[in-house]
């Protein structure tokens, strides 16, 4: 056990430098410590909401699962989407915070959005996690800007994103799974 807890140690170091205690000065506002401790703190109210599934009936609804392999998270969705636009969104998501955050903020939002829309704010809040800087129509993704310092976290955010992109592609194509393990099912380079 300590041998393996010592190579994944050596791992770690030699992807980012070797460990350091945080201290008061490195807690300054814009670096990767207070950016971590901010996120942390504003997502905590979120993760909650999707914490417990909440799947829909396939058929009717459309299912689609996202995965991402940098971090290992999965989200998987249903929706019942009428004329373009989503009429109800069930989940599923084994994800970090960021992913099960992103997922509550986009299901607070997600009753009467289009295939557009999504892919509108998916570019500003992955904009956001590249940048650190920028804005989002929907505000409350703006918090993520502070995980600029975490690279292999950014495809957990985006998941949802992904996913909702694959169920309004099944919903033009008018391509019903018979089960939810027919579904889409992609896995992400991000």
């Amino acid at each position: 056990m300590r041998r393996r807890a010592l190579a994944l140690a050596n791992v770690i170091r030699s992807a980012y430098g070797p460990v350091k205690p945080i201290s008061s000065e490195a807690m300054v506002s814009g670096t990767p410590q207070a950016d971590a401790t901010t996120l942390y703190q504003a997502l905590k109210e979120r993760v909650g909401r999707v914490r417990g599934d909440r799947r829909l009936a396939v058929p009717p609804a459309f299912t689609a699962t996202a995965h991402s392999p940098t971090c290992g998270s999965t989200v998987t969705l249903d929706a019942e989407i009428e004329d373009g636009r989503i009429r109800e969104l069930g989940h599923r998501v084994r994800a970090c915070s960021l992913g099960q955050a992103a997922t509550a903020m986009l299901l607070d939002r997600a009753a009467g959005l289009t295939g557009e829309r999504a892919a509108t704010i998916r570019e500003q809040l992955a904009a956001l996690l590249r940048s650190g800087e920028g804005r989002c129509d929907w505000p409350e993704f703006e918090v993520f800007a502070h995980a600029q310092h975490m690279p292999a976290r950014h495809g957990s955010a985006l998941l949802p994103f992904d996913a909702l992109e694959q169920l309004f592609n099944q919903a033009r194509q008018g391509t019903r799974p018979a089960t939810p393990e027919q579904g889409v099912d992609i896995t992400l380079t991000h």
